[in-house]
């Protein structure tokens, strides 16, 4: 999930008002991550714009990481307090469909959507941005080159490393299905083996892990290719800088969907319409810092700090629903074992 630094410290946070006594206008709740509703997030950009659209009120509740999403969501299954969710990706898809928490639904503008960025052809998640992941890192303290799953490895990174849990963490699930891909199975628990001594410390979400970076407790960690745009354009800092694995990078396709059991499924239909537009996709670059996917918008010039791979990977995602919950088991082993 991308997203504004000032955020890392958010643990919980509402945008708008609830609907109050003698309010007749509809209310729309959201749920989401931590950095969409950050003071700087994308949320306090378009909410108002769509409030004005539909009439409505916007209740957009953070609820962590993305994985802290979903798990919300299938707690409150039989019951739901959400219309609509923002943030699942294509990492958490499979597991997102088979617990049922989604229902389908179909935008007329989706041909807004390129092919090669959608979620899927049943409407369960329609896709709002894209990014890739990436290992972002100090230059000013890391003297070595970082190009690739090798180079993580040298004993100069020795517990130096910050990355997120697969469990809770989109990016965290991405950097294990990335190693899967690359390695195979069953060789990328030995990659994990070999990299376990320079990992830091592993946070439950992204801006946990962020927060470390920017504060100087580490000097590299698991984030986004297009994060050195948020470094060079918003901190002026241009020693953070992205590796380029020439490997290739994993994509990250971030999606909404309405909620199953909703009493507003025509308003939720109407916000995920919204975002497909240009004046919901301008505000993405300088808010999630990840790349709109309707590709009429204009890229800030920061944008030309971002990692470029040569080569986007993904898993095939019937293998992931298939596989997904047994290489979460067995990086849990290895993780949790001694040195």
């Amino acid at each position: 999930m991308k997203k504004i630094f000032a955020s890392f410290l958010l643990a919980f946070f509402v945008l708008g008002c609830a609907q109050q006594q003698g309010n007749s206008k509809p209310v729309l709740t959201v749920y989401t991550y931590d950095s969409m509703v950050s003071e700087y997030g994308l949320g306090p950009k378009i909410v108002p714009q769509f409030e004005q659209k539909c009439g409505c009120t916007v209740n957009m509740v953070s609820k962590g990481d993305a994985g802290q999403l979903l798990f919300a969501l299938v707690l409150e299954k039989d019951r739901p307090k959400a219309d609509l969710v923002i943030g699942l990706d294509n990492t958490l898809y499979a597991k997102a469909v088979n617990s049922g928490v989604l229902e389908k639904f179909a935008p007329k503008n989706i041909s807004l959507v390129p092919q090669n960025l959608r979620l899927d052809s049943e409407g369960y998640l329609t896709s709002f941005d894209y990014g890739y992941i990436a290992f972002v890192y100090d230059r000013e303290k890391i003297s070595q080159k970082i190009d690739g799953f090798g180079s993580l490895l040298s004993p100069e990174l020795s517990k130096k490393i910050v990355i997120e849990n697969p469990n809770t963490s989109s990016p965290g699930m991405a950097l294990l299905l990335w190693s899967v891909k690359l390695f195979g199975d069953p060789g990328y628990k030995d990659f994990w083996k070999k990299l376990k001594p320079n990992i830091l410390t592993v946070t439950t979400g992204w801006d946990q892990a962020a927060g470390l970076f920017s504060a100087g407790e580490a000097p590299i960690y698991l984030s986004y290719a297009t994060s050195p745009a948020y470094y060079a354009g918003e901190e002026n800092k241009q020693n953070f800088v992205g590796a380029k694995f020439r490997e290739g990078h994993y994509i990250q396709i971030e999606g909404m969907g309405i909620v199953s059991g909703t009493k507003n499924r025509a308003l939720a239909g109407q916000f995920i319409e919204f975002s497909l537009e240009p004046q919901f996709q301008q505000e993405i670059p300088l808010t999630q810092y990840m790349f709109p996917v309707n590709a009429n918008v204009k890229l800030p010039e920061s944008f030309g700090f971002a990692v470029k791979p040569d080569k986007s990977l993904e898993l095939d995602r019937k293998i992931v629903e298939e596989k997904q919950e047994e290489w979460l088991l067995e990086w849990e082993k290895i993780m949790s074992n001694g040195p």
